[in-house]
């Protein structure tokens, strides 16, 4: 005698659980970079594509979209197939600056990505021209004094997380560029805008050091997905991403384009994100800097 039993519950289960790992990835993964070839965030991009492409068995194909301050790379990423082809290597200025200082924009970095790790971080550094008398940030601002109006700041572009950490009459910018020129002695650095010193350039003191407590920026980068890519492939990569940001090599790799490695959970990357749009909102508002886009 047959026993009567429904499929209902087992159905639905299985309709339940979440798309799996197994058998990601099947092809190439894109991996959007905002900016172009060449700069701090397209060189970590690339490393950690570099890392990917080895642990997951599976090309990861760098895709630079630029212009509009990572507006465009940002939105084709928000707005692709959450399939887990689709990666997009955020920034500070994209994930946490445009945020704060663009008044429209066509996605909601909180609510449209599925954030996967912090993997890299660059400390700004304030650096000033060699002929420039000044040899500490206390010269700096006394010479800016004495000449109200007459000195000028170097900016990537408005509104970039470069631009805002330079609002106080500061000459900042990622170390990766500037390096090379602080070796050569056409510029000199006075100060990095860390909470501690960079183990880069360890002689150079923070500004806290320098007497100007609270002056911190850095640019840092992310992957993350489209909302609603599987949980598991979120879960896949950010494991992979652990063990490849652990590594000397990554860490090797990246202090040759003046970063250094970052690490953490979705989670932990949800409250840094967070509390990093939360900050320049407050910096953006203090200077007075909003956008149209």
């Amino acid at each position: 005698m047959f026993r009567h039993f429904s499929f209902l519950p087992i159905l639905g289960c299985l309709l339940a659980a979440p798309a799996g790992a197994e058998g990601y990835p099947e092809r190439p993964i894109r991996m959007l970079i905002p900016f172009a070839v060449g700069g701090s965030t397209d060189v970590a991009g690339r490393i950690v594509a570099a890392g990917l492409t080895e642990s997951l068995g599976r090309q990861i194909i760098v895709d630079n979209r630029t212009g509009a301050a990572g507006i465009i790379a940002t939105e084709i990423s928000a707005k692709a197939n959450p399939d887990g082809y689709t990666l997009y290597f955020g920034s500070a200025s994209t994930l946490a600056v445009n945020p704060s200082v663009y008044k429209r924009l066509p996605y909601d970095v909180l609510k449209d990505f599925e954030l996967i790790s912090l993997v890299a971080k660059g400390v700004h550094v304030l650096v000033i021209n060699s002929a420039i008398s000044a040899t500490s940030v206390r010269d700096l601002i006394a010479l800016a004094k004495k000449q109200p109006g007459k000195m000028t700041f170097a900016s990537s572009g408005t509104g970039g997380v470069v631009h805002l950490a330079g609002e106080h009459d500061m000459m900042v910018n990622d170390l990766a560029p500037v390096l090379v020129h602080m070796k050569s002695g056409r510029l000199r650095a006075l100060a990095v805008a860390g909470a501690q010193r960079s183990a880069l350039v360890p002689e150079i003191p923070t500004f806290a050091e320098a007497g100007l407590p609270g002056v911190e920026s850095a640019s840092w980068c992310g992957l993350v997905a489209p909302l609603h890519t599987p949980k598991a492939v979120i879960a896949r990569l950010s494991a992979d991403l652990s063990k490849i940001v652990a590594s000397t090599e990554y860490r090797d790799r990246l202090a040759g384009g003046g970063m250094e490695p970052m690490s953490s959970t979705p989670q932990q990357f949800a409250a840094y994100m967070r509390a990093e749009m939360a900050r320049w909102s407050k910096v953006a508002k203090a200077a007075n800097v909003q956008l149209d886009q």
